[in-house]
């Protein structure tokens, strides 16, 4: 992956640095960084997904229950090992 700065004016973009030339296709993705406060366009809040916070979920979502979920820890309660209850 590789970073390229250009700028972008009236439907046109302008390559700031120079693409290597060993480079002869490839895939864009574009950040969009506005030069004025007036051109951000602004998130609607709804569009924001609230959770809950629940450490069991949080653990999950973190991808290590999968590493640490195995036979011999299945009928262990680790909250009630620990004391976290």
């Amino acid at each position: 992956m590789l970073a390229i700065k250009a700028n972008y004016k009236n439907g046109k973009i302008t390559l700031i640095d120079q693409m290597p030339l060993q480079i002869k296709k490839a895939k864009l993705t574009i950040v969009v960084e506005p030069y004025d406060e007036f051109e951000q366009i602004a998130i609607p809040a709804q569009e924001f997904t609230v959770m809950e916070k629940e450490s069991g979920t949080e653990y999950e979502l973190i991808g290590l229950n999968s590493f640490f979920d195995t036979d011999n820890d299945k009928n262990i309660n680790w909250e009630d090992y620990f004391g976290l209850k």
